[in-house]
């Protein structure tokens, strides 16, 4: 095995609305916004760690020539590219508070056979949020 030493992971999530994914990531879910940009519209956010970028859809992306980043359509959300996964004290808590804040829901709390209990909740652009909460 290689000898990697990584500090952070995170993820790009290919948005739509900038600004209207950073709303619901800061606003809904606690991220901290660290940095923003233009033309395309990017931005970078944090909590716990987690770093998520949100690139607009549509363009180049400059540092990986060839690559257009698109968001995800409402038809494939059975099939999704990523899962951006959330592990929170109370799972059932977390549904119903982001319920009560007009947060779409793919599914309401369960308990697979394996323990825990989770939930799937739906950006602004389809992207899936697994709330996990361990057992």
């Amino acid at each position: 095995m290689a000898a990697l030493e990584v500090t952070r992971a995170g993820v790009i999530l290919a948005v739509a609305d900038v600004e209207r994914s950073k709303a619901f990531y800061v606003e809904r879910l606690g991220f901290a916004f660290e940095i923003g940009f233009d033309g395309p519209a990017y931005a970078i956010l944090s909590r716990n760690g987690i770093r998520l970028s949100l690139a607009e859809q549509g363009h180049e992306a400059g540092d990986l020539p060839g690559v257009v980043p698109t968001a995800p359509v409402a038809a494939d959300r059975a099939a999704p590219r990523v899962l951006l996964v959330l592990e929170v004290a109370s799972v059932t808590a977390a549904y119903e508070a982001l319920l009560a804040e007009g947060v779409e829901f793919a599914s309401e709390p369960f308990s697979p056979p394996w323990g825990g209990v989770r939930c799937f909740a739906v950006d602004p652009d389809g992207h899936l949020i697994e709330l996990e909460e361990l057992a």
